[in-house]
């Protein structure tokens, strides 16, 4: 029975999947390259720039980093439904963990920023992995900082890379698209496809009645 809820951070409990579009395209990358990255983690991406452009990652980040800085200064946005999901996760008494290819000191800055951090058993940032997403030791870690077994854990997540990795895992793994649309692989690879934080509890009272 699923007692715990791995989340992904951006795009998939934050609206901020655009703006680092955007701060990356401004910053010189590709869009083509862009859709590469998603979900990566960083060392993966230094290297994805270093085999195709010629500025240096380190220069590439720093002007992601000023242009998503300017992008975020009116906070940051939550993505529909947020507040609710984690509301029921609580009253129910799950286990809530956060799991993502971002930075540490980025991930507290942001859920600090946005009053969500409280919610939050166990934070993995990408930087506590050897191997980010789509390889699964991020969750497997994730479900290891609330001594839960994978079985016991749902994974959401927006983007391919991180659906490939809550499956690889061997973890309930629920895809909430937000800039890239489902495709045959993913609709093969995740367990269910919602259309919104909004339906997690559904699905959830849903499975908590089959088991019954």
């Amino acid at each position: 029975m699923i007692d715990t809820v791995i989340f992904d951070m951006d795009g998939t409990i934050f609206d901020t999947e655009r703006i680092y579009h955007d701060a990356w395209l401004a910053s010189g990358v590709p869009e083509k390259l862009y859709w590469q990255i998603i979900g990566r983690g960083h060392e993966e991406i230094r290297e994805i720039f270093r085999r195709n452009l010629s500025v240096p990652p380190e220069v590439l980040y720093a002007r992601c980093d000023a242009a998503t800085a300017r992008l975020l200064v009116g906070g940051i946005p939550k993505k529909p439904g947020l507040e609710e999901v984690l509301q029921y996760l609580q009253r129910y008494a799950y286990h809530i963990v956060l799991a993502t290819s971002s930075l540490a000191e980025n991930t507290k800055r942001k859920i600090d920023r946005a009053g969500v951090s409280n919610a939050f058993e166990a934070v993995i940032s990408g930087d506590m992995v050897k191997h980010g997403k789509p390889a699964p030791d991020i969750y497997l870690k994730a479900a290891k900082a609330v001594s839960r077994v994978p079985e016991a854990c749902m994974v959401v997540e927006d983007s391919f890379n991180g659906v490939r990795g809550g499956h690889a895992a061997g973890m309930y793994t629920v895809m909430i698209p937000d800039m890239l649309q489902p495709d045959a692989e993913m609709r093969n690879t995740a367990d269910t496809i919602l259309s919104s934080l909004r339906e997690v509890p559904a699905l959830l009272e849903k499975q908590k009645r089959e088991m019954q």
